[in-house]
C-alpha cells in the first residue's frame, strides 16, 4: 500500500487568547502576548504527531515551512517535504491559503491542521470538499465539526487511516465549518455562521460534533437549579461562573449582569469581576475558597477546554474537583451522541484526574450521572 500523503499546517498563534480572556486570537496575537499569553499550537500538534507510533512508516508528510508545520514535524521525528513558506515572522491567513494551494498541487490525501474555527474557515475557503481535512483542536473557539476531540484523538485517527488495508472503505462525513464574529463575541453577542461543509474522515468517538444550541429546553428546571445554586452561595467563597446560557442563569438569579461568553466572578453575591481571565481569577482567589460553576457544550459534551480556557489547569487545581459544579439541561445531556462528557484542558495529568463519573445538576434536587472522558 502506498504511503498516506499527509499535508500538515499549523497556525502558530491559534489558542493564545484563551487563558488571557480573549475570545479568539484573530488579529490579536500581539495583544495576547502583552497579556502574558504563550503559544499552544506547537505543543498540542506534537501531542498528536507522537500518537502516530508505528504508523509513521506509512506516512509521507508534506508541510508548510517553519512554525507552520515543518518544525514540529521534525521535532516529532518525521521526515517531511516543505511545500511553502510563510511570508514573514507573523503568519497570516494568506500564508495558510498559500500552504493549502501548495499541498493540493503536490497531491495529498488529507490535510491535518492545528488551529481553531478561523483556521478551519481559511483552509475550507481554498480546499472546499475536494480534499479531506482534520483539525487538531488548538484554538479558543472550536464549534466546527472538523476537529478531533483532542490532539491525541487526531493522531489516533490518522494512525487508524494508515492501518486500514483498503482506504477506499474509509468512512467520511460532510462536516460543518462554523465560525463566530470575534469582535461581536467580545461585546457579548453570539453570531455563529455556517461557512460550508468539509469532507472529514470519520471514526466514532474520535471526531467531535458541531456545537448545538439548547433552544430553551428544560427552561424551568434550569432556572430552578440556578436559583438553588444562588441561594446556597457562601458569602466568603469566590465563585467562577463559566461561559454559556445555562451557567449565566445563576447570575440572573442574583440580579447580576455578567458576560455571556466569559467567566464572571461572584463574591458575597455581588459581581467581583466581569469576563475575568486566568490571572484575574487566580489573583482574586488568593487566600479565598474558590468554586467553579461550568456548563456543557451542546452537541459536543466538552466541559473544559473549549471556549473557557481562562478556567485553566491552575484555576481548576486551585478549586479542586470537589468544588466544581456542572450545570446543564437533561435534554442537552441526553442529546449527546456519545453520551459522555469531555475534558481537554491541555494538562494531560489533570485531564486524567478529572476523568470518571460526575453528577451533573439538571434541576434543584436532581442530578444526572455522566462519564467524563479524558484524551
Amino acid at each position: 500500500m502506498r504511503p498516506l500523503r499527509l499535508g500538515l499546517i499549523v497556525n502558530p498563534v491559534a489558542g493564545m487568547g484563551g487563558r488571557v480572556g480573549l475570545k479568539g486570537t484573530d488579529g490579536l496575537s500581539d495583544t495576547a502576548r502583552k497579556l502574558g499569553a504563550e503559544p499552544v499550537s506547537e505543543a498540542r500538534t506534537l501531542r498528536a504527531l507522537r500518537r502516530l507510533g508505528a504508523a509513521r512508516g506509512g506516512i509521507a508528510v508534506l508541510a508548510a515551512g517553519g512554525a507552520m508545520g515543518a518544525a514540529v514535524a521534525v521535532e516529532a521525528g518525521l521526515l517531511c517535504q516543505v511545500v511553502s513558506q510563510p511570508a514573514g515572522d507573523e503568519t497570516t491567513a494568506t500564508d495558510t491559503a498559500n500552504a493549502v494551494r501548495a499541498l493540493m498541487s503536490a497531491g495529498i490525501d488529507l490535510i491535518l491542521f492545528a488551529g481553531g474555527d478561523g483556521t478551519a474557515r481559511d483552509i475550507h475557503a481554498i480546499a472546499g470538499e475536494r480534499v479531506p481535512i482534520l483539525g487538531i483542536p488548538t484554538g479558543v473557539k472550536m464549534q466546527s465539526a472538523v476537529f478531533a476531540t483532542s490532539p491525541e484523538a487526531a493522531g489516533d485517527l490518522v494512525a487508524a487511516i494508515v492501518a486500514i488495508p483498503d482506504r477506499g472503505k474509509l468512512q467520511y462525513r460532510s462536516s460543518e465549518v462554523m465560525d463566530i464574529d470575534e469582535e461581536a463575541s467580545r461585546r457579548g453577542a453570539i453570531s455563529p455562521r455556517l461557512f460550508g461543509y468539509a469532507t472529514v474522515p470519520y471514526i466514532p468517538l474520535l471526531l467531535q460534533n458541531a456545537k448545538v444550541r439548547n433552544h430553551g429546553l428544560d427552561e424551568a428546571a434550569l432556572e430552578a437549579a440556578a436559583r438553588h445554586l444562588a441561594a446556597g452561595m457562601d458569602m466568603e467563597t469566590l465563585y467562577a461562573i463559566g461561559p454559556g446560557r445555562s451557567t449565566k442563569r445563576v447570575l440572573e438569579a442574583l440580579n447580576l449582569s455578567g458576560s455571556l461568553l466569559g467567566t464572571d466572578l461572584v463574591l458575597g453575591r455581588q459581581l467581583a469581576a466581569r469576563d475575568a481571565n486566568e490571572r484575574t481569577i487566580l489573583d482574586r482567589a488568593r487566600d479565598r475558597r474558590l468554586k467553579i460553576i461550568v456548563g456543557v457544550i451542546g452537541g459536543q459534551g466538552h466541559v473544559f477546554g473549549r471556549g473557557n480556557q481562562e478556567l485553566s489547569p491552575a484555576v481548576i487545581r486551585l478549586a479542586s474537583r470537589d468544588a466544581i459544579t456542572i450545570l446543564a439541561s437533561e435534554q442537552k445531556l441526553l442529546a449527546l451522541e456519545d453520551k459522555r462528557l469531555l475534558v481537554d484542558t491541555g494538562d494531560l495529568a489533570l485531564d486524567r484526574e478529572l476523568a470518571g463519573y460526575w453528577r451533573v445538576m439538571v434541576g434543584p434536587q436532581e442530578d444526572m450521572v455522566m462519564k467524563m472522558a479524558a484524551p
